[in-house]
């Protein structure tokens, strides 16, 4: 619990600013300068190509208005081509923003089969808080005997197309109960970029408590990504978050009067006049960790223009594996608890778009051997006309697990275990238990459910039977990964790219600690700010126990998982650890290091692949100028079992190019191993050096899967092991006869 008061702090702040004439009165909303921006509609949740098909083909974009901004013109730019068999006039597409009719893109004869641009003006008075864009195709390709679901029914919109947005800020408002607003807006659709602004010189305690900020941030903006620039000694325009104590604050904010204790405020920022800033305030860097606590964990409670944060304390402390955005290790999870709203378990039409579930499960979960995840799925469905070719496909990651026949008696087929109550006159029910293979698992998955119904037509002129079809998951459905061990080998870099683990084992952070340089830049900050904003996405909680020192403080350092940020000649830790490292980056002096290839020739032609080799079989050392980002990782020559993961570069500044590259989702998937080396657009990933594992198995388990990499030796094992049972089964034999002929002989 935090218990928090409200002082009359902020109208002293206030007042001080005022008086200083640190800024003027906020603008009128028309001196604000306005801006246009361009939302792609691949990159605001549309695919790549809008596929418009039958009668019923329709796409729909969301999109947020800022509660800051005023959105004072709308246009929607649209590439798009056409099936040539269309009839022009009786053919177009409808554009609906929210349920309202705003546009039609046109269809001609002379420009069928073209690639098309148009634009449609969109009345910006019709756009709320929360949108949604609807591109609904009507398409006819014969006058009469017209089959409403003909292949020659099709549009596409390119992904291309663009909503182009002129918006103005609008002022705001100074008020603590509007947080995260304005610095994040969760409708707004583009990724977060929030400067954070300290004084000339902050301290290591003071960019833990940013930290946790940050992750905060982070878990909010979500899916959007997030990016904290941090400002030393000065403030910058815009939205800010300013830590500032009595003896660190910017140069904009040096006429306040001493702080009294943890705070929060929120106030105009003095760089443009308009825009506001989050101050987290304190006499020292331990308040600025109160008042951060108090930010991410007294939410509900905050209001007003300030309050001061009188005591924060953590009761129970997270457990390991325990994240909010994990599936639980522990029970079965219901389809209802991995989505945010239910309508997202349901379906309409003959051929819907497939419904999709979001897991994301801990990168060390051990699934060697394993018969598969067990889903028990419940569904219900308009009886099919012709079952027969109507059907549910379930995926995961896009490839195909299994298919079910719809059956108009609500009967699955043999393996149905449940028929589900009716829960009106045209839905049936149905269960299934599916086994998901565990080798198609990844950190983060997609659970996706593609029904599709067949209807009836009765021949050439005959109107086709169309109805009104609907499916469902059943929240009550379940996926189950309890039961499963633990256990990783490392390093393992793809592991820190999607999910920020191993740090990520606890949600808190509480057994990770960053290891700064002395004086850390704005570049080191940056990076530290995004990456603990990266695990705080991925866990869904923020980092109240994370540590942040520099390489001084060593017994800190033990028994922890280590994150190291800085280059080489301002990093001592690496340094000190280059010899025994893959790979270095120190200034001008670059070297890498490749494994060895040992593959068994039996081994191949036995068809079991090859085996990696990560010892070091060769290095090279160069020169070199050019901006190159590191990404290094290996187990902690200060303890056992632990991690370390450094991000480094040529310069600090260079670093900026490892945070690039992790916010290129395509590019995280394909990063692995040890080393990571990143220049521009290029991303090259090595297992090279030493390996560990973490984690525990079962007993039978540690025996036989170090066993199953060696078949030959395990071959070996069981002729040996036949082989003793052979002889001591022919020994027990040779006795038993010596015995029987000794009795008979009496």
């Amino acid at each position: 619990m935090i218990p928090i008061r409200f002082p009359r702090l902020t109208a002293i702040l206030c007042a001080a600013l005022l008086t200083a004439g640190a800024w003027a009165a906020p603008p009128d909303a028309d001196q604000l300068p306005s801006e246009t921006r361009h939302y792609r509609l691949s990159a605001i949740g549309g695919p790549p190509v809008l596929q418009l098909r039958t009668t019923e083909g329709k796409a729909s974009i969301r999109f947020g208005a800022r509660a800051d901004e005023l959105i004072t013109r709308a246009l929607l730019k649209v590439r798009y081509s056409y099936s040539p068999s269309l009839i022009p006039g009786q053919s177009h597409i409808k554009v609906i923003l929210n349920d309202e009719a705003v546009g039609v893109v046109p269809i001609t004869r002379e420009n069928a089969g073209k690639t098309l641009n148009t634009e449609v003006e969109i009345d910006p008075r019709l756009i709320v808080d929360y949108n949604t864009l609807t591109l609904q195709f009507i398409g006819h390709y014969t006058a009469e005997c017209e089959d409403p679901l003909h292949s020659s029914l099709w549009a596409d919109v390119s992904g291309s197309s663009e909503l182009e947005l002129t918006v103005r800020p609008l002022p705001l408002k100074s008020d603590l109960a509007r947080l995260p607003e304005p610095f994040f807006d969760p409708r707004d659709i583009s990724r977060l970029r929030l400067p954070f602004a300290f004084g000339a010189r902050p301290s290591h305690q003071t960019l833990r408590a940013a930290a946790e900020a940050s992750s905060w941030f982070g878990k909010a903006a979500a899916w959007r990504g997030a990016r904290f620039p941090a400002s030393l000694g000065t403030i910058p325009r815009g939205h800010v978050v300013v830590f500032a104590t009595n003896d660190e604050r910017p140069a904009e904010l040096a006429d306040l009067p001493p702080f009294k204790g943890p705070a929060l405020s929120v106030m105009t920022n003095p760089a443009d006049g308009y825009s506001r800033l989050l101050l987290v305030s304190g006499r020292d860097a331990a308040d600025l960790k109160v008042a951060a606590d108090g930010l991410v964990r007294g939410g509900a409670a905050l209001s007003g223009t300030g309050v001061s944060v009188t005591k924060t304390e953590e009761l129970h402390p997270r457990a390991a594996y325990d994240a909010p955005n994990w599936v639980r290790m522990d029970r079965p999870m219901k389809f209802g608890e991995l989505v945010a709203d239910k309508q997202q378990l349901q379906a309409f039409g003959h051929v819907p778009e497939p419904l999709r579930i979001d897991l994301r499960i801990p990168p060390d979960l051990f699934t060697w051997q394993s018969r598969g995840v067990p889903v028990d799925l419940k569904f219900r469905y308009t009886p099919p006309i012709r079952s027969s070719e109507s059907r549910l496909s379930m995926s995961i990651n896009d490839e195909l697990v299994q298919s079910f026949n719809l059956r108009s008696s609500g009967q699955g087929g043999d393996t149905a275990r449940v028929v589900l109550p009716l829960l009106d006159g045209g839905l049936l029910g149905d269960a299934k238990e599916v086994l998901v293979p565990a080798f198609k698992l990844g950190t983060r998955n997609q659970l996706q459910y593609a029904f599709s119904f067949t209807y009836q037509k009765e021949g050439a002129c005959k109107d086709a039977s169309v109805e009104n079809v609907r499916a469902m998951l059943d929240a009550d459905s379940t996926i189950d990964f309890s039961g499963y061990p633990h256990y990783a080998e490392m390093p393992h870099l793809g592991y820190f790219a999607t999910a920020g683990f191993p740090f990520t084992k606890y949600a808190d952070l509480a057994q990770t600690v960053v290891v700064l340089p002395e004086q850390p830049d704005a570049w080191d900050i940056e990076t530290l700010l995004t990456l603990t904003g990266r695990m705080g996405e991925s866990t869904g909680y923020p980092a109240t126990r994370l540590e942040v020192t520099s390489a001084r403080d060593e017994s800190l350092l033990k028994g922890r998982d280590l994150l190291l940020i800085g280059t080489a000649g301002r990093q001592p830790l690496l340094k000190r650890w280059s010899a025994r490292l893959p790979a270095m980056i120190n200034g001008s002096e670059r070297r890498i290091g490749h494994p060895a290839v040992a593959v068994s020739s039996l081994f191949d032609w036995l068809g079991f692949g090859t085996m990696p080799n990560p010892e070091l079989a060769t290095q090279e050392r160069m020169q070199g100028s050019g901006p190159l980002g590191l990404m290094l990782g290996f187990e902690s020559p200060l303890s056992s079992g632990r991690s370390v993961v450094a991000v480094t570069a040529v310069s600090s500044q260079d670093q900026l190019q490892v945070l690039d590259a992790l916010e290129r989702e395509a590019v995280t998937k394909t990063m692995r191993g040890s080393v990571v080396f990143v220049a521009g657009e290029r991303v090259e990933s090595i297992l090279a050096g030493d390996t560990y594992t973490i984690g525990v198995l079962p007993f039978w388990t540690s025996i036989w899967f170090p066993l199953s990499s060696h078949p030959i030796l395990l071959a070996v094992m069981s002729v040996l092991a036949v082989l003793v049972f052979a002889f001591a089964l022919w020994r027990s034999l040779r006795a038993l006869a010596a015995r029987r002929l000794r009795g008979d002989e009496r």
